[in-house]
């Protein structure tokens, strides 16, 4: 059962920061953090579909920007965030969201692929998590969420070794932040999805199974939602998770105690 939502804290005119926020669990999150009464300021490489979420958003009687971003990209994340002090003028909570597959044996893996993996799901983290946590230093307070994987904590498939690395690194950087930054006033803590219905499991049906192998290894059957995690990242935000920092939160469905 998903946890209730503490909505109080959360504070309507709050300020969330969504990278990868233009599809998926990204595009979910932000919806439901406007929902909750929070200004999203969604990041995003895809500008069409990064500007369609906010817009939905904004229709729907919510505040959101959109402001496009690499997350590979010291400069750009560097922008990123002055962009969004200089609309909002502070960021309470961020959802470090942004992810890409790395497909391949690890014998037959370019240089390059491993790189890219590595350069969004890890160093991008960082370079995001960096500016965060100045940032939150500064004010005192903040809360982080880093959207991991159920990979990053057990090897399921063969053929994503560099994708199972670069969340098992993000992993570890959450724990970093935790620990060094607890008495700053800022939480940091870790979702890690199993099967979601998303592009890339989509993706992952021929080479992998899928959902369709999948759903053989969750106790329940199902894959999830983005809606789900969205609502798991909402607890984290919330004071009813209030000595909750540092921890790797699976969401899936009963898979990592099988």
């Amino acid at each position: 059962m998903t946890p209730a939502i503490d909505r109080s804290p959360l504070r309507d005119g709050s300020v969330v920061l969504v990278t990868g926020g233009s599809a998926g669990i990204g595009r979910a999150s932000a919806v439901a953090f406007a929902e909750a009464g929070m200004r999203v300021v969604i990041a995003a490489r895809d500008r069409e579909r990064g500007g369609e979420v906010a817009q939905e958003i904004r229709e729907r009687g919510g505040t959101a920007s959109f402001i496009r971003c690499d997350v590979t990209s010291a400069d750009e994340v560097s922008a990123l965030f002055s962009q969004a002090l200089d609309s909002y003028g502070r960021i309470d909570f961020a959802f470090n969201n942004a992810g890409v597959p790395g497909d391949g044996l690890l014998a037959e893996l370019a240089p390059d692929d491993f790189d890219r993996t590595f350069a969004v799901n890890t160093r991008g983290l960082w370079l995001c998590l960096r500016e965060e946590l100045r940032l939150m230093s500064a004010q005192g307070y903040g809360n982080i969420v880093n959207n991991t994987s159920v990979h990053g904590i057990r090897v399921v498939f063969p053929g994503i070794g560099a994708y199972v690395a670069s969340k098992h690194a993000a992993i570890a950087l959450t724990r970093v932040a935790a620990m060094e930054y607890a008495r700053k006033g800022i939480r940091v803590n870790a979702i890690a999805p199993g099967p979601i219905e998303s592009d890339m499991l989509a993706a992952s049906e021929v080479a992998m199974g899928g959902a369709t192998k999948w759903r053989g290894l969750i106790p329940t059957g199902e894959i999830g939602t983005p809606r789900q995690v969205a609502d798991v990242v909402l607890w984290l935000f919330s004071s009813a998770s209030s000595y909750v920092n540092g921890q790797v939160i699976g969401v899936d469905g009963g898979f990592l105690a099988t």
